[in-house]
């Protein structure tokens, strides 16, 4: 089987973080872990829409792939 690759910055997995806020506390390094996996989840949704499936995060980089097949059609 052949394959299709897409290579993602985790920035864009990241939506809706506010990667440069500092937690002062319990509840706020909560909410901001919440906001940042919400936002993950739906970055994640979105490529699974067009069958793309994670394979890896390396470095700052999401790996992504899908079947050769579907990007014929």
């Amino acid at each position: 089987m052949k394959w299709d690759y897409k290579v993602v910055s985790v920035d864009t997995l990241f939506q809706g973080s506010n990667d440069h806020d500092i937690a002062v506390s319990k509840e706020a390094a909560g909410a901001r872990r919440a906001s940042a996996g919400e936002g993950m989840e739906k970055a994640l949704n979105d490529l699974g829409k067009d069958a793309w499936e994670l394979v890896s995060i390396t470095g700052d980089f999401g790996i992504f792939k899908r079947s050769s097949k579907l990007s014929q059609n």
